[in-house]
């Protein structure tokens, strides 16, 4: 005789390329910049009200991605909450091998050095120092499945 066990269904939604979502008073969106490259925007507050609502949107697009960007240059409020949103975002792209890059507002860097003293996180200053940044990652991440063959 067999036995049954129960099965957990988790929300599966793939994100589409273009996604918006409005969560407390921040509003994220989603938009893909080339084939595996995506770019999620970060505008508002983020507080405890829409810290796992972050989370959240860019692990789904962590699914679909090889690399992310964070743009929170548009953050005016970053409350310690949000941090652990960034957290599970950088578990999310270490378990599924995406390379990601933070550009964070001045409330984004002040949070980082006080719960990331050690700089773990990928923060950098813009937007486009992430691009040239994750340019430069992919580069050397061709050079070395090259080297491999």
């Amino acid at each position: 005789m067999t036995t049954a066990s129960p099965v957990q269904l988790h929300d599966v939604r793939m994100p589409s390329a273009d996604e918006v979502q409005r969560s407390g008073r921040a509003v994220f969106s989603a938009q893909e910049l080339a084939d595996g490259r995506v770019l999620v925007t970060v505008r508002g507050d983020v507080d405890a009200t829409n810290r796992q609502a972050l989370g959240r949107f860019i692990a789904r697009h962590t699914r679909v991605s090889k690399q992310l960007i964070l743009d929170l240059t548009a953050v005016d409020f970053f409350g310690s909450q949000g941090f652990t949103a960034l957290y599970y975002a950088s578990v999310q792209c270490a378990r599924r091998d995406v390379d990601w890059m933070i550009a964070g507002s001045r409330p984004v860097q002040r949070i980082l050095r006080i719960c990331d003293p050690d700089g773990e996180l990928p923060l950098i200053c813009d937007l486009e120092a992430a691009l040239a940044r994750l340019d430069h990652v992919a580069k050397c991440r061709h050079a070395v499945a090259w080297g491999d063959a």
